[in-house]
């Protein structure tokens, strides 16, 4: 199956209408159509774990991200609903809030590959084996539901 993606770049915050603003939520649509599809298996076995990795416009106001800041924090809220619906019932939901160049990512290399273009990467990127180990442990310990990794600073 596929999904739409977003039709057009991000839009200034206070720019956008209505129909820029429902566009946003062609990022969201997936992750609420692959929950439905898991989500039952999950349920009748009574384990599993579902994560969502969303931008840090979610947690922070980003006014250049537009309607993208939208889709972000609702992923975020929906995966924090989740968690919290589903608990009691053993299935664990979390999310990982991405603040940075993911090093050994698509987009760190065409970052790194032309600084002159798209600027230094240094001091912003993020390792993904310390993303990947943090995740484990939300599943492992479900103390918490939401790690925010920022290597963008305020």
């Amino acid at each position: 199956m596929s999904f739409p993606g977003p039709t057009q770049l991000p839009v200034p915050i206070a720019e956008i209408d209505v129909a820029i603003a429902r566009s946003a939520f062609d990022w969201v649509w997936p992750a609420v159509h692959v929950v439905g599809a898991v989500l039952p298996g999950m349920l009748e076995r009574g384990t599993g774990g579902l994560f969502f990795a969303g931008g840090l416009s979610s947690v922070r106001p980003m006014p250049m991200l537009g309607q993208l800041a939208l889709a972000a924090t609702a992923l975020r809220n929906y995966a924090l609903t989740l968690n919290a619906a589903l608990a009691d019932r053993n299935i664990y939901a979390g999310t990982l809030t991405i603040g940075g160049l993911v090093e050994r990512g698509d987009i760190h290399a065409m970052v790194t590959a032309d600084p002159a273009k798209c600027g230094a990467a240094e001091g912003h990127t993020l390792d993904p084996d310390r993303i990947a180990e943090t995740g484990w442990r939300m599943y492992e310990t479900r103390d918490r539901a939401e790690a925010v990794f920022d290597a963008l600073g305020q």
